[in-house]
């Protein structure tokens, strides 16, 4: 048994860490839900500027990027600055500071372009799971085929990596969404989500493919 897995245990290894990668973004995602949703309305808030800057005449360039992360930067300074200010004041200054941010939150996910963002981030956590998955799946029916050594291990890892690249495109995505938009957002990710999924993609029909070979082959 243990010879058998032998070619294929990188693959497995690198579906467990995709698994793992899934689990701790999903974490990530309830736990630093603040964090995020500041990340994003400041991407829409450089997003606006620019769209200021082209209605103006002054070219935005390509400062976009920078300009964000240090809206987020500040934004995050600003915010344990409040929180400190809310601590020291205490009382029914607090209780109405979290009104004010719970309000403040509803409203973010009321904005479509959030909420897109927002979706997007948690469809690199479902690929994650789901492709992690696939990968030990298909590393191990390979395992089992009369695929050449070289060959299974090959697939495998390839398979494995193109399990965390696609993931990571779809999150890479949700963050870029309020900066660029959907539409530019996804163009920005094609190449890279597109390699992940062939790569997933040739693992899958190599295994079926392999596996079929050895059905015919052992009932004749």
């Amino acid at each position: 048994m243990v010879d058998l897995i032998r070619p294929v245990r990188l693959g497995i290894l690198i579906g467990l860490l995709g698994v793992i990668f899934g689990i701790a973004w999903a974490s990530y995602l309830v736990l630093g839900h603040e964090r995020i949703h500041s990340a994003l309305e400041a991407r829409a808030m450089v997003a606006e500027k620019s769209k200021e800057g082209e209605v103006s005449g002054t070219a935005p360039g390509h400062h976009a990027e920078a300009q964000s992360n240090e809206a987020v930067s500040h934004s995050h300074k600003d915010g344990g600055h409040n929180n400190k200010e809310a601590g020291a004041q205490g009382g029914d200054h607090g209780v109405h500071e979290g009104h004010s941010m719970g309000a403040h939150d509803n409203l973010m996910h009321d904005n479509p372009m959030m909420e897109l963002a927002h979706t997007r981030l948690v469809r690199g956590h479902l690929h994650a799971m789901g492709l992690g998955l696939a990968t030990i799946v298909i590393s191990l029916v390979i395992a089992f085929t009369s695929m050449p050594a070289i060959i299974k291990t090959a697939v495998s890892v390839l398979t494995g990596l193109g399990g965390l690249i696609y993931p990571l495109a779809w999150i890479a995505m949700g963050y870029r969404t309020p900066l660029l938009g959907p539409e530019m957002a996804e163009s920005s990710v094609a190449t890279i989500a597109g390699a992940g999924a062939a790569l997933v993609l040739i693992g899958v029909l190599t295994a079926a493919g392999f596996t079929l070979k050895d059905i015919f082959s052992k009932r004749r």
